[in-house]
């Protein structure tokens, strides 16, 4: 059996803690509102190339906040 294989149903496990570490040297390093600015930026960016694939559903986002 492969590292791999052997790391893949902990792979959700690793990817949340590589990203907790990421903004924990964020913060520490620029400054809190910095990287809440730099995931603001990255989020907008994201949503933005996603509608420009066509793959943004605009309209299941605003059901999903409109649901009574």
């Amino acid at each position: 059996m492969s590292k791999k294989e052997q790391l893949y149903p902990y792979r959700f496990r690793l990817v949340g803690s590589f990203f907790g570490i990421l903004i924990a040297i964020l913060f520490l390093t620029i400054g809190f509102g910095a990287t809440i600015l730099l995931f603001t930026f990255a989020l907008t960016g994201f949503l933005i190339g996603q509608w420009r694939d066509g793959a943004l559903d605009v309209k299941g986002w605003i059901q999903f906040f409109n649901r009574d």
